[in-house]
């Protein structure tokens, strides 16, 4: 049978690009989900300390929930924490997937890896582990990796890859963040 024709596969899909919305649209999957009374998982890599759990989707997803968890806190581009930190919450966050995958994977039907593209594009996470790990999974797992920069060979592995294109943005007028659209 093709894999394209097997609705109990999970599959493996990509947002990717230079444009606003990836993890958008993920979050919105999850919630589409959850509306099916399905069960999802939400891990996240460099979205910040705690502080910034405690508000906005993060709120709505605890409501539903929907289990956030957070790797890799800071990307070390912004200074505040060192590459090998970052490098070992990334290998942290591999083996609470081959763990999750082999224990309770089959329990859930849509997991989201946020930004997960970040850690693969900057070497925090091997791609070839990664890949490997994506062998793994559970049959019925759907499985969303978001982040610019999404490997060449994830995209290959991928069934659906979206490219995020920014066309026109608000940042370009100064606009940083607005509760409740960014955050």
């Amino acid at each position: 049978m093709e894999k394209a024709k097997d609705p109990d596969r999970g599959n493996i899909l990509v947002h990717t690009g230079e444009g606003k919305g990836k993890t958008t649209s993920a979050i919105g999957q999850i919630i589409r989900a959850v509306g099916h009374g399905m069960k999802a998982q939400l891990i996240t890599f460099f979205k910040g300390n705690e502080q910034r759990f405690e508000r906005g989707t993060f709120n709505v997803l605890r409501e539903l929930d929907v289990p956030v968890k957070n790797f890799a806190v800071e990307h070390p581009d912004f200074g505040r924490t060192s590459e090998e930190e970052a490098e070992g919450e990334c290998y942290d966050a591999l083996q609470y997937l081959g763990d999750f995958f082999e224990s309770e994977g089959e329990d859930y039907d849509l997991l989201v890896l946020d930004e997960i593209n970040i850690a693969l594009r900057t070497g925090y996470i091997d791609e070839d582990d990664f890949l490997d790990l994506l062998d793994v999974k559970p049959y019925g797992l759907e499985v969303v990796c978001t982040g610019r920069g999404a490997p060449k060979g994830l995209i290959e592995k991928a069934d659906l890859v979206s490219r995020i294109e920014n066309v026109k943005h608000f940042y370009d007028r100064g606009v940083v963040m607005r509760a409740g659209y960014e955050y």
